[in-house]
């Protein structure tokens, strides 16, 4: 057997959207930070917005809900459903992608 890098994964978000929810991420690319670094220098960066552009570009799937329990786009498909995201799912989601939420398969 080879090895195969495993670069998109399937994460359970009960603790943002409740039991059998679930995301799944492609993993970010140490260019894709390099170039947010970069863009960083420039005092008109935005920074909030750089980074749900980020969560955005890497989000293959997920079965989450809005407040009344309609299933959300997939921001691939309809780019203004992450201003439907609380704060709490956008730092879920943000996490996963840096490195700081423990992804539980």
């Amino acid at each position: 057997m080879s090895p195969q890098r495993q670069t998109v994964k399937k994460i359970d978000s009960v603790e943002v959207q409740g039991e059998g929810s679930y995301v799944v991420l492609t993993g970010v690319k140490v260019s894709e930070m390099r170039a947010m670094r970069k863009s960083a220098e420039d005092k008109d960066f935005d920074h909030f917005q750089g980074g749900l552009d980020l969560i955005a570009k890497h989000i293959q799937d997920w079965n989450w809900v809005d407040d009344d329990g309609n299933p959300l786009a997939l921001p691939a498909n309809n780019p203004e459903v992450i201003d439907d995201l609380t704060d709490e799912e956008s730092k879920f989601l943000a996490g996963l992608l840096i490195g700081t939420e423990t992804a539980k398969n």
